[in-house]
């Protein structure tokens, strides 16, 4: 039977003279110099590499929790319709052995659309909306010697139509309560009362690259974790920020195993825009004004001795940036400070307004039962001491539990199978402890996305910049497809409950509300067909107790508004 496999490709740079070659040997080790990145979010080409690595069909080394990917890696792929053929992911303008390349990117084309109300995350930019939604990406990438530079700009625009954003016959302690709690992060329900045109930098780079790392200066969207639907901590779920990094491009080969990083510095911007569009019930809410300073670290270590483990950590520090001349030098390293509260200082964080994230995760890849397991812990607000962390572990946490399964059928055709569910909802111990009253004015309960020091919380530009399940949502999904190499179509059912911890909280504080879950059923459909990627989704969702609202009762119970929505996605890439 033939086995489909995925080529690495090195890309060698020849340089005259002697002297020259043996510098750039000496700093760039393997030689691999083209620097080109898929998006995060690129479609059908990542999925594949990952099911092939459950297969044992691509190097268990790479972890696929550190995004984006570096293109060269992946530059050919075969054609399940033709194994003598490869998929190419750029175009090159000039020959491939001269020491200027230049490359043309793939033109993408994602269309989004909700026909009720804002549903679906991911994709950078593209927004939590009603109506059509469009997201255009062309560029060119180019390497000079170990200089990398890819413009890679998005050209969006959202029709941002109006929906009901809450329920008018909800009382005023409703509206101060969520202005307090959900409308502590920056995450508005409406962006706006326009529709939406805006140019953005998009996953653009300019990078120096040696060995196996890369430094420079970005606006890539980046993903930190095992999550196939969503990572916790950082993923594309917002508009990717302006940063510096330095992170590896390719897993970095050690005695030990292999490890792959990232540490980056950037900047955080606000919406500037009322929870609600009308600017009902504004006057709840007090937000600072300044952009905030973004650092995070995180490390990945797979195992010499335990093939297709991966373990991870990532941390993050936010601060508003009037802070950073308050505190000095200090201020711009959080990052490499101690876990625990007690050695930090206790008011350290609050004098500098600042607050953390942690998070852990792993991925356990199995090719001889195809199979995968993954997980991600975080937790926001540090511990007091480790005797706190071990009593209290759950205390503002969420996590993310994984399992995909491939089935083969006959030839390449296989069936793919994948469960996923992520909880940002807090634990029932960190409610009891944040209890509040009937105002709420101790925030009883925060979300896993915000502390009491930065009250935008992890966000960028109005959108969370971990999951896109909002403050405190849960998800649950299954997913089945048939596969035939990039190829796919399949269907999947969803449950998402809405801001758990508001509800928890004023079910316990004396204001009826109804549950708002979300039950979903979807299709989905993948293909490469000629110099074309097309990848389309179509989701039926019926949202049950919309806004939370009790519409009318009877002796048996309470009724909430039943709504359904339609949304679809369609993401097409042409390949020069």
């Amino acid at each position: 039977m033939y086995r489909q496999t995925c080529k690495i490709k090195n890309i060698d740079f020849p340089v005259r003279g002697k002297l020259l070659v043996g510098i750039v040997l000496f700093f760039l080790g393997s030689g691999v110099l083209s620097g080109q990145s898929l998006p995060a979010n690129f479609p059908l080409v990542q999925d594949y590499l990952r099911r092939q690595q459950i297969s044992g069909e691509f190097p268990t080394a790479y972890s696929f929790q550190l995004l984006p990917l570096k293109a060269e890696h992946i530059h050919r792929i075969t054609n399940p319709q033709d194994s003598s053929t490869g998929l190419r992911i750029t175009k090159p303008l000039l020959r491939e052995d001269k020491s200027f390349q230049l490359q043309l990117m793939p033109i993408q084309l994602n269309q989004t659309n909700n026909t009720s109300h804002p549903y679906g995350w991911g994709d950078g930019p593209v927004l939590p909306a009603k109506g059509f939604q469009h997201l255009i990406e062309l560029g060119f990438q180019a390497n000079w010697g170990p200089l990398s530079l890819q413009l890679y700009p998005q050209f969006f625009h959202a029709q941002n139509l109006p929906f009901e954003e809450y329920d008018p016959f909800l009382p005023e302690l409703f509206f101060f309560r969520i202005s307090n709690f959900v409308g502590r992060l920056d995450m508005p329900v409406r962006h706006g009362r326009q529709s939406i045109k805006r140019m953005l930098p998009g996953n653009s780079h300019l990078k120096i690259n040696f060995g196996a790392f890369s430094a420079g200066v970005s606006t890539e969207s980046l993903w930190w974790g095992p999550g196939i639907q969503n990572a916790l901590l950082i993923s594309d779920n917002a508009e990717a920020f302006p940063h510096a990094t330095i992170h590896t491009h390719k897993p970095a080969e050690t005695a030990i195993g292999h490890f792959e990083g990232q540490y980056f510095i950037g900047k955080l911007e606000n919406s500037n825009l009322p929870y609600y569009s009308d600017s009902s019930f504004e006057a709840y809410r007090n937000f600072p004004t300044d952009w905030r300073y973004f650092t995070g670290i995180a490390l990945i270590y797979s195992p010499k001795w335990l093939d297709g483990l991966s373990l991870g950590i990532g941390r993050t520090f936010m601060m508003y940036s009037r802070k950073l001349e308050e505190d000095g030098f200090a201020a711009w390293f959080p990052i490499f400070e101690g876990l625990q509260k007690e050695r930090v200082g206790l008011n350290t964080s609050r004098f500098r307004e600042s607050d953390q994230h942690l998070s852990a995760f792993g991925r356990w890849v199995l090719p001889k039962a195809k199979t995968e397991i993954y997980a991600e812990f975080m937790r926001t607000d540090h511990a007091l001491n480790w005797r706190e962390l071990m009593l209290n572990p759950e205390h503002a946490r969420g996590f993310t539990l994984g399992l995909s399964k491939i089935i083969p059928i006959a030839g390449q055709k296989q069936v793919y199978l994948n469960l996923e569910m992520s909880q940002t909802e807090s634990s029932i111990n960190n409610l009891v402890k944040y209890e509040g009253d009937t105002y709420n004015l101790n925030h009883g309960g925060l979300g896993l996305y915000e502390n009491f020091q930065v009250v935008h919380g992890l966000t960028n530009r109005g959108q969370v910049l971990g999951s896109g399940l909002g403050h405190s949502g849960n998800s649950a999904r299954i997913t089945i497809s048939r596969v035939n190499g990039v190829n796919t179509w399949g269907g999947s059912l969803e449950r998402i409950s809405r801001e758990n911890n508001f509800y928890n909280f004023n079910m316990a504080n004396g204001l009826d509300l109804l549950p708002w879950v979300d039950l979903s059923i979807a299709a989905h459909w993948e293909k490469h067909v000629g110099d074309f990627l097309i990848s389309t989704r179509t989701r039926l969702i019926r949202s049950h107790n919309y806004n939370f609202g009790i519409r009318h009762s009877n002796s048996l119970r309470d009724y909430g508004e039943q709504r359904l929505n339609f949304h679809s996605r369609i993401k097409m890439v042409y390949l020069f």
